[in-house]
Formats: structure tokens, C-alpha cells, sequence
């Protein structure tokens, strides 16, 4: 192993790996979850002005990895070499005084702070114990311009976008003296814009010697800006620091899965459209969005894309009853319906995830069998009351068909985010719904999770339901729906066949740049 002697920033070509000295390296970091390993042995080490990627399916253990690099998760075992010196972290101040601060997936900022209060957040210069503002704000100033970011120090946090949100939470652990800076799929709610300017930041941060971890289940992205990538699997490292211009897309896919086969799920049937729409939306008009009109009918799975803000996900709020719209009617197998509330939706045979799993999803400190019991508590009690056995044999049957893995008698929060999505998904298969309504199915997932998750999709619909769903992900959309609908400033302004679809179609309506869809 390299000497770890390394001052903050070297001047070093970002990815000329035989120049640069390594920064810290993991050495033998292991981690246990009620009895059930995440990382064994995992030794990886990091590199001056390195765009380093740590990529695997969810539940391979990259996140839990560098979350104990960052002292978000203490080690069991193995430990972090810093300039030849190990340490265990159990704390992320104890990280961040070493040189390691991390940019989790879910930003830790506060609302109601300045920016530069955020960004010198516990790190305060003060005089006699009092803050000192101007002093906090001339530093906070002097590192935005170091950066070149356009941030307003005085801003309310709350007031940002989410791309300016995200360069805030960079300056705070730049501001930390950061030799390793991690980003934990800072991706995955972001717009493609965003996405692109995150790169260019992260290429920036290694060309002035900074190391960096990009944590991401976009594989493209991570051949294109990484210098080298590590591949986990299982917990343990089955490729470590490997040149990202000697791998591709396929051959990552390989090193992540083995031998693991994935069923595609049933062939595609053929819809009826003569009939009676499983729903029909006319004129909807509510918050965020204005005169939807859309159909769904049995079998079938359709997509609501579009860009970032555009209002897809207003729309299944809106026809779920979580915001019920103003104006507009909706019909659910020919029969009218009003829906004031979600349990309204519920009682008329609907279902529904939500795009935020933290958020509005799971609940994190209960088992994954009340988790996926908890949406339809109906299908688990007699005369008011819980049948807990019998629930939980409903929870883990629909969990295992499902595919989720892990102590599904645990904590869902201490699941893969993956799993903790399937698990989400099958809360609705108790009692399966007539129309399944779903907002981003894959978002933070990895690509075997993905596969499986499409494959659910298609069975559910060849069995009957109906589902419509928004993604971010166009080539989703094309990949597993029969009809697409893009949305553009609240409204629908294409509707089209999947099959005679294509990615660069979707995105001219998305941009208003097609002519063929409506202005």
C-alpha cells in the first residue's frame, strides 16, 4: 500500500493514476446488520485528483462502504489509513477531522438557514462564544467564489433550487479541509441539467487534486466521468480501482450480477381499447396541473414523462385524492368517482407509491412485513383486530413474490434501497388494485432491481390491472409501458404508441421543441 502522506490538494492530472498518491484507503472494513454481513474485507483505496466510482447492485454494500469511510456507520472490523495512521471512525466529525466528508443522497441541510450558515455549519468562527456574522459570511463568500458557484451567502437554503441546494451541501464539506469528498447517488432526483452541472463540479473538484467517490447506479454516467471503478458485490470488492476506458455498461452489469438470471416477466398482451377504460380523466385541472384528459385500460401499463416540474407526479396526487383537483371529472370502469381523500381511492380499488420512499413511504423503525402490510390492514384483521401471524405470512409471501431480499422481520431502513422499494411496491399486493398508480418505480435503484421491478410490472398487467406511471427516465418509459403520455407545464401535450416511439421524440415534446405536439 501506498505511503499516505499527501498535503489537502495536489496538483495532479485528474485520472493519471500512476501520479497520484493515495489520500486513505479502506483497509479490510467489514459491517453486520442483525447477523446478516453488507461488507466483508472490503479494501479500496483512493487517489489524489481521482474520480473514483463504487458501483453494485443495491444491497452490495458501496453505500454502507463509504458510509463507514465518513463515520456515518462505525466498523466492525478493518480501518481507515490515513497517511499510514488507522483509524475507526464512529462519528462523521471524527471522519471530517481526517479529511472525509460525504454528500448523501439525502441532503442534510437546514431550511431555514442562510446559505452560509449551512455551509459553515458547527464550524462557526466566533468571538467570546457569540458568533461571529461577518466573519462567517466573508468565509462562507471567499469559498463560494473559490468554487465559482453562483450563491447568494444570505439566501434562505429553503428558497434554492435542488442543483443549488446540492452545491451548498458540496461547499459544507469543502469547507472542512476534505481530502475525500463521497457522493451518494447525487443523482437520483435530479434534472438532466443538474445532473450535468454535478459532473462538471465533480470534474473540477479532481482536477484541483481533490479525491472523490461517486456512488451511482447510472452506469453510462459513471464511465464517463470516473477515472477508475470499483465493483462490489455481495459485500465483498470483486473489482477494485479498474480503469473506466477498459470497462462498459455490459461488462460492469457482469462483474455486479454473476451468474444471476433475471426474469423478464410475461410477454406483452394484447389490449382491448374498444371498451370501457379501467379509468378516464377529462379536464382535469388542480394544483400544478390544468385540463388533463388521459385513459387506462385493462392490461395495460402507461407513462406520464416529462421533465423536472412539469407536473406528472401533481396529476396522480391529484387522481388519487391526496390533492384533489378544482375542476375536471374522473371515471373508474365507467362509474364516476370523486375523490376527496385517499382512502376514498382505496375503497374504488386504487393504489398507489409515492416518488419519495423516505418521505412518504416506508416506515423506517418497522419490520418490512408491517411495512408492506400496513397499506391494506383490511387484508390482516378480524373484527377490527390484527391477525399478526397471519400477517405476517400474507407480508413475507408478497414480499418473496416481490423479490425483495434481507431480515424482512428487521427494520426496513436497514434494507438496500432496492429492496425497500419492492417491498413498497408489493404493500399494494395484498388485496391487488384495479389501477396501480406509480411515481418513479425505479428512481435510486439498481439495475438487476430494476429488471425485476419491470418484470413485476408486466406481470401484473397480464394479469389484469392497470397501471399508470410516471418516470424521469424516458428510456423506461419506452422500454416497459404500451402508451405514453408527455407532460409540459401541467399539461399533456403528446400522446403516443410506444412502439412507434422514440427517446429523442419524447424529449423534442418534453422541450416544446416538437411541432407535432400541442402548444
Amino acid at each position: 500500500m501506498d505511503q499516505l502522506d499527501l498535503p489537502n490538494t495536489v496538483e495532479v492530472p485528474a485520472g493519471d493514476a500512476a501520479a497520484s498518491p493515495a489520500v486513505l484507503a479502506a483497509v479490510g472494513l467489514t459491517k453486520t446488520f442483525s447477523g446478516i454481513s453488507v461488507v466483508d474485507g472490503a479494501d479500496v483505496t483512493f487517489r489524489a485528483g481521482e474520480v473514483h466510482g463504487i458501483v453494485g447492485q443495491n444491497g452490495a454494500g458501496k453505500s454502507s462502504l463509504m458510509k463507514m469511510m465518513a463515520g456515518v456507520y462505525k466498523a466492525d472490523a478493518g480501518h481507515v489509513d490515513v497517511s499510514g495512521t488507522s483509524h475507526v471512525f464512529s462519528t462523521p466529525r471524527q471522519a471530517r477531522d481526517q479529511g472525509v466528508s460525504m454528500v448523501a443522497q439525502e441532503l442534510s441541510l437546514v431550511p431555514a438557514l442562510s446559505v452560509a450558515e449551512n455551509i459553515l455549519l458547527g464550524q462557526q468562527p466566533s468571538r467570546a462564544s457569540v458568533v461571529d456574522r461577518a466573519a462567517l459570511r466573508d468565509r462562507a463568500s471567499a469559498l463560494i467564489k473559490d468554487r465559482g458557484f453562483e450563491l447568494d451567502p444570505d439566501a434562505i437554503v429553503a428558497s434554492l433550487s435542488a442543483s443549488d441546494q446540492q452545491k451548498v451541501e458540496i461547499l459544507r464539506a469543502l469547507a472542512s479541509n476534505t481530502r475525500l469528498i463521497v457522493f451518494d447517488e447525487p443523482t437520483s432526483s435530479m434534472s438532466i441539467d443538474d445532473s450535468r452541472n454535478l459532473y462538471d463540479i465533480i470534474r473540477d473538484l479532481a482536477e484541483s487534486g481533490t479525491s472523490v467517490a461517486l456512488v451511482s447506479h447510472f452506469l453510462e454516467e459513471i464511465l464517463d466521468v470516473c477515472d477508475v471503478v470499483t465493483v462490489m458485490r455481495d459485500g465483498h470488492v470483486v473489482v477494485a480501482s479498474e480503469p473506466a476506458e477498459s470497462l462498459s455498461s455490459d461488462k460492469l452489469i457482469q462483474y455486479m450480477v454473476g451468474d444471476v438470471n433475471v426474469d423478464g416477466g410475461a410477454e406483452r398482451v394484447k389490449i382491448d381499447r374498444t371498451g370501457t377504460p379501467r379509468i378516464s380523466v377529462n379536464g382535469l385541472t388542480g394544483q400544478g396541473y390544468h385540463d388533463v384528459s388521459l385513459r387506462v385500460f385493462p392490461c395495460e401499463i402507461v407513462a406520464l414523462v416529462g421533465l423536472v416540474g412539469a407536473g406528472r407526479s401533481e396529476i396522480l396526487r391529484g387522481i388519487f385524492g391526496v390533492d384533489p383537483p378544482g375542476s375536471g371529472t374522473i371515471e373508474i370502469d365507467g362509474v364516476q368517482a370523486d375523490f376527496r381523500r385517499p382512502a376514498d381511492a382505496v375503497k374504488a380499488g386504487l393504489g398507489m407509491v409515492t416518488e419519495s420512499r423516505k418521505h412518504d413511504g416506508i416506515f423506517p423503525v418497522l419490520a418490512t412485513t408491517t411495512n408492506v402490510a400496513i397499506g391494506q390492514p383490511g387484508a390482516t384483521s378480524s373484527g377490527g383486530f390484527i391477525r399478526k401471524a397471519f400477517m405476517r405470512r400474507r407480508a413475507t409471501s408478497v414480499a418473496m413474490d416481490v423479490s425483495v431480499h434481507g431480515n424482512i422481520d428487521g427494520p426496513i431502513a436497514s434494507l438496500s434501497g432496492g429492496n425497500q422499494q419492492k417491498a413498497l411496491l408489493g404493500r399494494w399486493l395484498m388485496e391487488p388494485p384495479r389501477l396501480y398508480l406509480i411515481d418513479e418505480p425505479t428512481r435510486g435503484v439498481d439495475v438487476v432491481s430494476i429488471q425485476q421491478i419491470h418484470a413485476l410490472l408486466r406481470r401484473l398487467a397480464a394479469g389484469g390491472m392497470s397501471v399508470l406511471m410516471v418516470t424521469s427516465e424516458f428510456e423506461e418509459a419506452l422500454a416497459v409501458a404500451d402508451r405514453i403520455y408527455t407532460v409540459r407545464n401541467g399539461t399533456i401535450v403528446l400522446e403516443s404508441d410506444a412502439a412507434d416511439s422514440d427517446k429523442e421524440s419524447l424529449l423534442a415534446a418534453a422541450f416544446g421543441t416538437d411541432k407535432k405536439a400541442a402548444s
